[in-house]
């Protein structure tokens, strides 16, 4: 494991598939940079945001093109690691509760 690992048991923006509309659950940050947090939420990735993997880098796929809402962004695949992201349908349908249950968004 890394310094810069944000492994959590949910899907992640990282793992994404090209393409695929989602909706941000929660923003994890690795210990060696706590500040990851703040910077993803500040441009935009936010419990129940829509975001989606434009495009990877090739070779490699480091960066990443994300979408955020109306905005788009190259993020290092360490720090797409550290976005937690769901299904939009799954995002939509779940109760504030269970998002909460889930560690997403506030009620």
């Amino acid at each position: 494991m890394n310094k810069f690992d944000c492994s959590t048991s949910t899907a992640t923006l990282e793992t994404a598939g090209i393409g695929e509309t989602l909706a941000v659950l929660k923003v994890h940050a690795p210990v060696a940079a706590p500040e990851w947090a703040r910077w993803l939420e500040e441009i935009g990735f936010i419990a129940g945001e829509q975001v989606s993997l434009m495009a990877r880098a090739i070779p490699g796929g480091d960066p990443l093109v994300v979408r955020v809402g109306q905005s788009t962004f190259a993020l290092r695949r360490a720090e797409a690691a550290c976005v937690s992201v769901v299904p939009v349908e799954a995002f939509a349908s779940s109760s504030s509760l269970e998002r909460l249950a889930l560690g997403g968004a506030q009620a």
